[in-house]
């Protein structure tokens, strides 16, 4: 017997990014270049594990508040003001959740209703998309390859409709590395500030920039506040990916009804991982480790394939490099596929990125520098062969 089931679900495609993953481990000898994980989450482990083992030995370890742990809120706010001026109230206006896939999933789940639209500046993170379809809504790209990499405001202007119901910025951005500057945020302000629009700013990658660059936020306009959300965590900036602990900032009338959503998602996040993120925001080091050695391997990793490559971008911050193979007379997923299969090497095809095969590959390199070196060799004896 067939039942139907939700129409927006079945428009939901699996990650390609997972795709690859999951044929990189069916090979041997693979240099695995698809996701986001830095590579010293032992590291991070070692620091913080005897502050955590005697904070779970003293604490609850059962649900938390569904709004997580106050003693974490209250750091993080702390942190958020500190580090960028944020300024919001821990008991009311913080929710912890799990990873920054979570809260993207509740905040679209909570301001999206059917054909509201959502511009996204492209190429971007794969579940943008696919929860802004998943809850009915439709997706309006802005092309930044095409715009120089910069905001045009006279572009982002004539993207805006009636309909138009958030805008989404991530800087650093993943799969580009790059930064929105002030000048860049001007234009979005300029663009949005008189039209009733939700901004969610995804700034998991903001501690990792490189060469001194600042990376301002769209949260310095305070006029936006009542209507922000701002996504963090800790995953990429203290290696802690699989403790799945992020958060989400907003005014405390909407982050309610986010609040409820996390909720009959996942009850609460983590209360062990919770403990742990509370432990690591003790060491700021983990933090500006993560930095230099990911600085070291962009600057390797740049230079060693911009030869072989039509177009390479040079990252801001993050920690991925985004290439244009498309002048072998291959696809991105093509070129990717034939990576992995010639030379063991696993990298993401652009079509997980952006909404057309464009011929980019997105390389993650925070990864070990020697695993690095033999990943690029490879790349490179394999461009030679084509």
């Amino acid at each position: 017997m067939k039942i139907k089931i939700n129409s927006h679900a079945t428009t939901v495609k699996p990650s390609i990014i997972r795709e690859m993953k999951v044929l990189a481990d069916s090979y041997k000898n693979v240099i695995d270049f698809t996701l986001g994980e830095p590579h010293i989450s032992h590291h991070t482990y070692e620091t913080i594990h005897e502050g955590l083992h005697q904070r779970i030995m003293r604490s609850p370890i059962g649900y938390s508040h569904q709004y997580g742990v106050l003693e974490l809120r209250e750091a993080i706010a702390e942190y958020c003001q500190t580090h960028y001026n944020q300024d919001y109230d821990p008991k009311s206006e913080i929710v912890v959740t799990t990873g920054v896939s979570e809260p993207i999933s509740a905040v679209l789940k909570t301001i999206l209703e059917e054909g509201d639209e959502v511009i996204i500046f492209s190429p971007s993170f794969t579940l943008y998309n696919s929860n802004v379809k998943m809850y009915g809504g439709k997706v309006v790209l802005y092309d930044m390859i095409a715009n120089e990499m910069k905001v045009k405001s006279d572009v982002l202007s004539e993207l805006i409709t009636p309909k138009t119901k958030a805008i989404l910025v991530n800087s650093p951005c993943n799969p580009t590395g790059k930064v929105f500057s002030q000048e860049d945020n001007k234009a979005i302000y300029e663009c949005i500030k008189d039209h009733p629009i939700f901004v969610i700013s995804d700034e998991i990658y903001r501690e990792i920039v490189f060469d001194g660059v600042e990376c301002p936020s769209l949260s310095d306009y305070q006029d936006l506040r009542d209507r922000m959300f701002i996504l963090n965590g800790v995953s990429k900036s203290l290696a802690m990916t699989g403790w799945r602990i992020g958060y989400v900032l907003g005014p405390k009338e909407y982050i309610q009804i986010v609040a409820v959503v996390h909720q009959n998602f996942v009850a609460s996040a983590s209360t062990i991982s919770q403990y742990a993120t509370l432990e690591a925001l003790k060491h700021p080091e983990l933090t500006k480790n993560i930095c230099s050695l990911y600085e070291r391997n962009r600057n390797y990793v740049y230079e060693q394939l911009k030869p072989y490559f039509k177009q390479v971008v040079l990252p801001e911050g993050a920690f991925y490099l985004y290439l244009d193979a498309s002048n072998y007379g291959l696809s991105s997923y093509e070129f990717a596929i034939e990576l992995l299969k010639e030379q063991r090497v696993a990298v993401v095809p652009s079509v997980a990125f952006e909404a057309q095969d464009s011929g980019y590959v997105r390389l993650s390199y925070c990864c070990d520098f020697e695993v690095l070196k033999e990943g690029i060799a490879r790349i490179q004896n394999f461009r030679k062969s084509l």
